[in-house]
């Protein structure tokens, strides 16, 4: 390594080990900060409003064998996956965890405990939580499954609901079966004592009701209809009383798969907090239809008054679109999709929808009621703790990101002085490195230009010689270092001016010239490129490889200018440089 590139590499290293404490700055800082939201995160999701103590019903599971062959085993049976009791849910992290049976249950998992089965959709908001779930593709027991979880209004009731469809593949058989799974929670109240009062008097109007007259015909009085609760909500309400304020808009089904000329009625209601109906208008319209091919058809679907859909005949396949009911100003929409008769068997098994192709889950909209206000004051409980947990890790957080702030600027103050210290010795040093390669460089210089005034004075005295007739002794060639007897002028393998040896031992020890590769001719050292072709100078040995590969053998060559003849080895005319021809 020269000492440039040395000097160069101390100095990158110098400035790269200063430069740790800048680059260790904005890392510290990204750490705390990823603290502080993971610590914030935690703060926020502290005390959740479904963490206690609950009763679980068993988990019911409902199968509807389409086809089934021993090859598959054992067909399904209807029963109870997963039997009730009381649990314990927690929350965090925006899931639900369900403990306390044989089985631990989450909010981002799938129900069915098939083994080969892996999630691979997930939503949740505030009040629901939705799963699906399927095996790999190339696994022969096929099997997708959809899972949710909805919390009813006044957050006591929590319902599950799962649905899925198998189809395997075995021996060349196949098998198809459907599943419904359901269960449902209540919060664990203690129960409130009976009235004696109350008993006691409606044993007395019992009593004293008259009895009815045989004679007469007796008219049936209209009994109260049973209240509209949501599933798995554990309380039961009174709806034989004056309904309160609506909460809730609930459609049913919320997805439904229909084919061309189909007609399916949807139901919707409007309920209280307590789940009883209120009877509140509601309005039905079909929303935008969008075609899988982007165009524009004639078919256009209707709906009536009280939810009865129909679908058109013709020019309506693949179509989906929404169906809307409204009610106090609110809007709960249920998704429709239309398939032809040929394609509705392919499109059920792919959508994971019950056997009668629709979603039993409902679909909700929550209304503008005093419930909202109170799980508004519910959700102030214990704010006041989580927030000054909060102030005090956030301000935990600024004052460590400040003190990181200080010693980081400090430590670039001073990696900055130490690469301003480290650059200007770099300079200097690479100052003095320039001024030493100078004054070799002119030192140089200056000896190859003595070293060719030797060889032109020695060129000159060896012509001299040979015009007088004088015997000068051996020659040998500045550029090929040939030797050649006395009387000779050029070399005869690259034309240069031959030099008397006596007297120029010096030069032969000295650098050599260097032949063109075009015209073979040599030059004495100093000369780097051919003025006649401008091509780049190579040493002799070079040059007389080239010409000896794949050379044929030589042939007799005779000078065009004196006609003296020469070997085949033989370039140039000794006697006056000509260049030798081939003789025929």
């Amino acid at each position: 390594m020269s000492q440039a590139a040395r000097q160069s590499a101390s100095l990158h290293a110098a400035v790269a080990s200063n430069r740790v404490g800048a680059l260790l700055f904005p890392s510290i800082v990204a750490l705390c900060a990823s603290a502080c939201l993971l610590l914030c995160a935690r703060a926020a999701h502290a005390e959740g409003p479904f963490d206690g103590a609950w009763s679980m019903t068993g988990v019911s599971e409902s199968f509807t064998v389409q086809q089934w062959s021993a090859a598959c085993g054992p067909a399904p049976v209807s029963g109870t996956l997963i039997g009730g009791g009381s649990v314990t849910v927690t929350g965090g992290g925006g899931e639900l965890q369900i403990s306390g049976g044989r089985r631990t249950l989450r909010t981002d998992q799938c129900l069915d405990p098939m083994p080969t089965l892996a999630r691979n959709v997930h939503t949740q908001d505030a009040r629901s939580w939705r799963t699906r779930c399927s095996t790999p593709p190339g696994d022969p027991r096929h099997a997708v499954v959809n899972t949710a979880y909805f919390v009813a209004a006044g957050d006591n009731a929590i319902s599950i609901a799962e649905t899925g469809r198998y189809e395997f593949t075995i021996n060349d058989s196949s098998c198809v079966a459907d599943v419904r799974r359901g269960a449902s929670l209540s919060r664990a109240v203690a129960a409130a004592p009976a009235t004696p009062n109350a008993t006691a008097t409606a044993t007395d109007s019992a009593s004293a009701a008259p009895p009815a007259s045989t004679d007469a015909p007796t008219a049936v009085a209209p009994q109260p209809s049973p209240p509209t609760t949501t599933a798995g909500a554990a309380p039961k309400t009174d709806c034989s009383v004056a309904p309160g304020d609506p909460a809730r808009l609930e459609v049913r089904p919320s997805r439904k798969l229909l084919k061309l000329g189909d007609a399916f009625v949807f139901h919707a209601a409007v309920v209280d907090s307590g789940g009883c109906p209120t009877g509140t208008a509601i309005q039905w319209t079909v929303a935008a239809v969008v075609f899988k091919d982007g165009q524009a058809h004639a078919g256009v679907p209707t709906i009536d008054g009280v939810g009865n859909l129909t679908i058109p005949a013709a020019d309506f396949t693949d179509a989906t679109f929404d169906v809307v009911a409204t009610a106090a100003g609110k809007s709960a929409r249920a998704s429709v999709e239309v398939a032809t008769p040929a394609d509705y068997a392919a499109l059920l098994a792919q959508s994971g929808l019950g056997p009668t192709g629709e979603r039993d889950e409902p679909s909700v909209a929550i209304l503008a009621t005093t419930t909202i206000g109170a799980e508004n004051a519910r959700a102030e409980d214990g704010g006041r703790k989580r927030r000054m947990v909060f102030i005090g890790v956030v301000g935990g957080l600024t004052f460590l990101l400040l003190v990181v702030a200080v010693v980081g600027a400090s430590r670039s103050r001073k990696g900055r002085k130490v690469e301003a210290a480290a650059e200007a010795r770099h300079v200097e040093k690479m100052r003095d490195f320039e001024r030493q390669k100078a004054q070799r460089e002119a030192q140089h210089a200056a000896q190859m230009k003595a070293h060719l005034e030797s060889v032109a004075v020695a060129q000159q005295q060896a012509a001299a010689a040979a015009a007088r007739g004088q015997d000068t002794g051996p020659m040998f060639c500045p550029s090929c270092r040939r030797e050649y007897p006395a009387g000779t002028t050029y070399c005869s393998f690259d034309s240069n001016r031959v030099v008397a040896i006596r007297g120029h031992e010096a030069l032969m020890s000295g650098p050599s010239g260097g032949i063109c590769p075009t015209c073979n001719r040599g030059f004495n050292p100093g000369v780097k490129v051919c003025p006649d072709h401008g091509d780049a100078l190579v040493p002799a040995p070079v040059a007389g490889a080239t010409q000896l590969v794949g050379s044929p053998a030589p042939r007799g060559k005779i000078c065009p200018t004196c006609g003296s003849r020469f070997e085949g080895a033989a370039a140039f005319c000794v006697k006056d440089g000509t260049q030798l021809v081939l003789l025929n």
